[in-house]
């Protein structure tokens, strides 16, 4: 029981001394540059302003189905990229930046897809209703 105790006691004082000592010398995280702020600000704008599209892209995905989907690779590309985006805006807006460039391109290739399939898709709802 009495060593219980002391081990106890040694667990406290051991978590006192880590919790004051060692808090005082953790490494503070350097505020971000002047740069890197611009860079994340520019990096979101560019991704924002691709949501508009990124959204008609996926009512006509939803349109189409996903047989269709599999079948366009642009709009596989387009996905893909456009979640690495968004996911390395915060981290690395340099990499972010870099990925955006083509990716106004590729969404229209992948909007384009998309119109033909939606087409192909209301033609065929039209034929079933004998229209």
């Amino acid at each position: 029981m009495v060593v219980l105790l002391v081990m106890g006691i040694g667990v406290v004082v051991f978590a006192l001394w880590v919790v004051v000592f060692r808090g005082g010398y953790a490494e503070a995280e350097l505020p971000d540059s002047v740069e890197d702020v611009h860079l994340r600000r520019v990096a979101e704008a560019r991704t924002s302003a691709l949501c508009p599209g990124a959204i008609r892209l996926a009512e006509k995905e939803r349109v189409c189905g996903v047989a269709a989907y599999e079948e366009r690779a642009a709009a596989r590309e387009f996905w893909r990229r456009f979640a690495a985006v968004s996911v390395s805006v915060e981290r690395d807006p340099v990499a972010a930046l870099r990925e955006l460039r083509g990716l106004p391109d590729l969404l229209e290739e992948a909007l384009r897809e998309a119109d033909g399939e939606a087409g192909v898709a209301e033609g065929g709802h039209r034929r079933e209703d004998g229209r």
